[in-house]
């Protein structure tokens, strides 16, 4: 779920220095599992980012790399080990666990939506400004996709057992009825009033999206996979076309004529 979105990075203290431990043991502050977020409250990035700890962000990014090709399954501490030509110790010390480096991705992309909604999502928003920001998530999916597959193919059981996630599942119903209301104010819709149709419009335009997002990876060539978005896009701003006014039908009417 390219265009490259400006994002805000957050300052952070640097951390005080700690003594030397032993290779292969991670350190308990890295290890520990971060609260759960309230719903819309900006993700702490403290699993992603560290001031000063580069080596801990090439192993995320570096794994990202791997994970996107391999998938999670097949994706092993030595793999990376060696694609960064160092022990398995040297990972260990950051994540003791494959498990974690994945958590740490994902941390990482919600970050990168909370930034990219964040930038785009105003007072002043229109229909093309909402298909930026579709378009800039559906992008960061494919940034993120061996990960965020990974996630969300067993929607059940996470839903059921990851309170972080199910919380961000919540924020983006939230964001999506918030930017229903915002195009209402600024005369390009009209009022979705009833909550059972307001639900189904979402889940409209997520759910489809999101298979058809998966049908593009796996479907194009890298260099058609940014149109072939852009067009499924577009497809899920149909969803709202029975509830534009005349001036978010002319919006629509243009992002499609630019997409032709």
């Amino acid at each position: 779920m390219s265009t490259q979105t400006k994002k805000a990075t957050p300052t952070q203290e640097l951390p005080s220095p700690l003594p030397k431990r032993k290779r292969g043991r991670p350190r308990k502050s890295e290890t520990q599992q971060a609260a759960p977020q309230a719903v819309g409250e900006k993700p702490q990035r403290t699993t992603t980012r560290r001031a000063g700890n580069s080596t801990r962000e090439t192993i995320i990014t570096a794994a990202n790399e791997i994970i996107n090709r391999t998938g999670v399954v097949d994706f092993r501490i030595e793999m990376l080990a060696k694609a960064l030509s160092l022990s398995p110790g040297n990972i260990t010390y950051h994540f003791a666990r494959k498990e974690e480096i994945i958590a740490a991705i994902w941390d990482e992309y919600l970050a990168v939506l909370q930034d990219t909604s964040t930038e785009i999502i105003t007072p002043l928003l229109d229909l093309k400004q909402l298909f930026l920001f579709l378009r800039t998530v559906a992008l960061k999916a494919v940034n993120y996709a061996g990960v965020t597959s990974y996630y969300f193919g067993d929607m059940g059981s996470l839903l059921r057992e990851n309170e972080t996630f199910r919380r961000q599942i919540e924020r983006g119903r939230e964001l999506l009825f918030s930017s229903y209301e915002t195009l209402t104010r600024n005369g390009y819709m009209r009022p979705i009033d009833d909550p059972r149709l307001r639900q189904l419009t979402f889940e409209s335009q997520t759910l489809m999206l999101r298979w058809w997002i998966n049908h593009a990876q796996s479907h194009q060539a890298p260099h058609e996979l940014t149109a072939a978005t852009d067009r499924y896009i577009a497809l899920s701003l149909v969803q709202l076309h029975p509830y534009l006014t005349e001036s978010g039908q002319n919006q629509l009417n243009s992002i499609v004529n630019l997409l032709k």
